[in-house]
This record gives structure tokens, sequence and C-alpha cells, in this order.
């Protein structure tokens, strides 16, 4: 009995040794009113937001000898989608190169179907309706007039695609070159 009793009055003693070495530890941990500390409150939004919209490309050709409206041309067919875009006004614009080392720009004659610099484009506006949207067959119509060239010489061309976001006055997708060969009517 003396044994049990020596054992509970050594666990009573290491449990006061203890506590008296813990208390001076918890006077720092005071609630944060006490300490003039603000509680701040911490939301997470899962939600991702995208300002601009972002352009994936899949594909484009020519097809050559189409008329509309009477004028002779060719026409690009462009395969793309448009990621966070729905219903921002969209511009697709094609501009033309000779297929040489140095990127030569064609140069325009005068019209509807020439950039800023006066090199040839041509451009079709479209608005997505959805997120994100699919344009398996977007169309650009080019008369071959505005190519400013040669009848019956034969030319290797090619062009690449420009996605622009006219709301926010900025381009958001660069196509890849797609190359091809014309013999001008």
């Amino acid at each position: 009995m003396k044994n049990n009793s020596k054992g509970w009055r050594a666990l009573i003693i290491s449990l006061v040794f203890a506590v008296s070495l813990i208390s001076p530890l918890t006077s720092h941990a005071a609630t944060a009113s006490m300490r003039n500390i603000e509680p701040v409150n911490v939301t997470f939004n899962n939600n991702l937001m995208f300002d601009d919209p972002e352009a994936v490309y899949e594909g484009a050709r020519i097809v050559h000898n189409v008329t509309v409206d009477g004028e002779k041309g060719m026409r690009v067919h462009a395969k793309f989608q448009v990621k966070y875009g729905k219903g921002i006004p969209c511009m697709m614009i094609a501009y033309f190169y000779y297929d040489d080392a140095d990127n030569s720009p064609l140069k325009a004659g005068p019209g509807n179907y020439r950039d800023a610099k006066g090199n040839v484009s041509a451009h079709s506006n479209f608005t997505p309706g959805y997120d994100p949207a699919v344009y398996n067959d977007l169309q650009i119509f080019v008369p071959y007039d505005a190519l400013n060239m040669e009848s019956g010489d034969q030319y290797d061309l090619k062009f690449y695609l420009a996605l622009y976001d006219k709301e926010g006055g900025r381009f958001f997708g660069k196509s890849g070159w797609y190359k091809f060969h014309l013999t001008m009517p």
C-alpha cells in the first residue's frame, strides 16, 4: 500500500510540475480581441475568371476560283475555337505573304483588302455565342484583284490568321503559316 501511495504522489507531483510549466506559455496565446488584432475572414473562390479570349487553331484551307458579288477570287476556310470570348465582338484576319525566306508581304492595290501598312489582308467579323465557341468553317473572301499580281503568273504564297478582340483592342491568337500555290487568272 505504501508503494501504491508513492506512485500516486509521484503522478500528482508530475502533473503539478507540468501544469506550472505550461501555464506561462498559455498567457501568450491570448484571444485576438485581447491582443487588439482584427480577425481575418478568408473565403476561397474556386471559380477561375478569364478576362481575355483565347484562340485554338485547328486548320485552314484555300478554295480558288470563287465568285462573290460578281468578283472572282479565293476563299479562306478556317477551323478554330474561341475560349472565354462569349459575347465579345471579334475579327478573323488573314494576312498574305510570298512563300520566301524573307516572309515578304503581298503589297495591296487600292481598295478594302489592305492592312494599315498597305499589305494584303482580309477579314470577317463575328461574335462568339458560346464558351467555347467552335467554328468549323468561318469564311473570308479575297478577290484576285486585291492581290495586285500579274495575270497568268504562278506564285507560291502563304498566309496566317490572327484573331482580334474588337472590344479589348488587342490580338489574342495567331496561327502558323498555311501555304498554297496560285496561278493568277
